[in-house]
C-alpha cells in the first residue's frame, strides 16, 4: 500500500514538473533556433513545433481507442459536431499559435505570470455563455491576481524591465488571444461532457485536426524544406524532448493523476507549475528573478490556488 502511494505521489509530482518546463523548452528552442537560421527563417516556428507535438499527442490518443474514435463519431448530433470543430478551432490551432507567438516576444516569467488570467478569463466565459456561477472567492482571486501582475510591472528595477515597449505589446496582445482561446475551449468541453464519446474523439482528433492545420500553413508559409530541418539539436529538442517527453508526458501523467487523485488535488498541483515554469526560466535560461518578481509570483500563485486551499463549505 505504502509502495502505491509513493508512486502515485510521484506521479503527481512527475506531472507538475513535466508541465511546468514546458514554456521553458520551447522558449529555450525559439532562441537556440533564432541562432541557428536556415534560409534566413527561423526553424522553430509555430508550424513545425505544434504539427509534431499535436500529431503526437493525437495519434497515441487515437490508436488508445482505436475505432471508437471514428465510431462514436456517430453518437454526436449536429450541434456536437459543430462543438468538436471548435474544440480543434480554439484549444488546438488557435491557442497554441497565440502562446507561441506570445512567448516569442515576451520573457518566460512576464509570460507565465499574465496567463495566471487564464483562471478569469475561464470563469468569465462559463458565467456568460453557460450561466455557471462564479467560483468560490473569484473576486479575492481576481485581485490577488492582478495586484501581482502590478507588483511584477512596478516594481521591478528599470534596468531589468525590457526596452522593446511595442514588441512586449504585440508579445500582450498575442496572450490575451491565447487565454480567450483557452477559455472558450473550456465551455466547449463542458458542452461536450454529455455526450458519450471517447477521448480519441474528444481529444485525439482535435488534435490531428490541429496539426493537419500547422502543416498547411507551413507549406504556404515557408514551402516543403520547413519540414527537413534534421541538425540533431532539432530533432532531439522538438521532437524527443518538447512533442514526446514533455507534451505527450504531461498529457498522459495528467490523465494518470485524474484518476488517481481528487479535483482539487489535481487543480493544486495544476497551479503549482506556474512555480517550476518561473524558476525553470531563471535557472536554465538565466531570466533575472528580482525580489519584487518573487512576490509577484507569489500574490499569484496564491491569487490562482485560493478556491483549491480554501473551498467554501458543502450546504447540508
Amino acid at each position: 500500500m505504502r509502495l502505491v502511494l509513493d508512486l502515485n505521489g510521484l506521479g503527481l509530482l512527475v506531472y507538475v514538473v513535466v508541465s511546468g518546463l514546458r514554456s521553458t523548452v520551447l522558449k529555450g528552442l525559439q532562441v537556440v533556433g533564432a541562432e541557428h537560421p536556415i534560409g534566413g527563417e527561423n526553424p522553430i516556428s509555430f508550424c513545425n513545433v505544434f504539427l509534431i507535438s499535436q500529431a503526437t499527442v493525437g495519434l497515441v490518443i487515437v490508436l488508445a481507442d482505436g475505432k471508437r474514435s471514428v465510431r462514436d463519431l456517430a453518437l454526436l448530433d449536429r450541434r456536437g459536431r459543430w462543438l468538436i470543430a471548435a474544440d480543434a478551432f480554439f484549444g488546438c490551432f488557435l491557442a497554441p499559435m497565440s502562446f507561441f507567438l506570445a512567448l516569442d516576444k515576451l520573457s518566460i516569467v512576464t509570460q507565465t505570470l499574465l496567463f495566471s488570467l487564464s483562471l478569469p478569463f475561464t470563469a468569465a466565459v462559463a458565467l456568460i455563455w453557460l450561466r455557471e456561477k462564479l467560483p468560490d472567492r473569484f473576486w479575492w482571486s481576481l485581485a490577488l491576481i492582478v495586484g501581482g501582475l502590478l507588483v511584477g510591472k512596478l516594481f521591478v528595477p528599470i534596468g531589468m524591465k525590457s526596452g522593446q515597449s511595442a514588441t512586449e505589446t504585440v508579445g500582450i496582445i498575442w496572450a490575451l488571444v491565447s487565454m480567450s482561446s483557452l477559455a472558450l475551449r473550456n465551455s466547449i468541453r463542458r458542452k461536450l461532457a454529455p455526450y458519450p464519446i471517447c477521448r480519441g474523439l474528444s481529444a485525439g482528433l482535435p488534435n490531428l485536426a490541429g496539426a493537419v492545420a500547422f502543416a498547411l500553413i507551413a507549406l504556404q508559409q515557408y514551402g516543403p524544406q520547413h519540414f527537413f530541418y534534421l541538425s540533431f539539436w532539432w530533432v532531439v529538442g522538438v521532437i524527443g524532448i518538447y512533442s514526446i517527453t514533455l507534451c505527450l508526458g504531461s498529457e498522459l501523467f495528467r490523465q494518470f493523476c485524474q484518476r488517481r487523485f481528487t479535483v482539487t488535488t489535481v487543480g493544486l498541483a495544476s497551479s503549482s507549475t506556474l512555480v517550476v515554469t518561473v524558476l525553470s526560466a531563471s535557472v536554465f535560461l538565466g531570466e533575472p528573478l528580482h525580489p519584487a518578481t518573487l512576490l509577484s509570483m507569489l500574490m499569484i500563485l496564491l491569487g490562482v490556488m485560493l478556491r483549491f486551499l480554501f473551498p467554501r463549505a458543502a450546504k447540508v
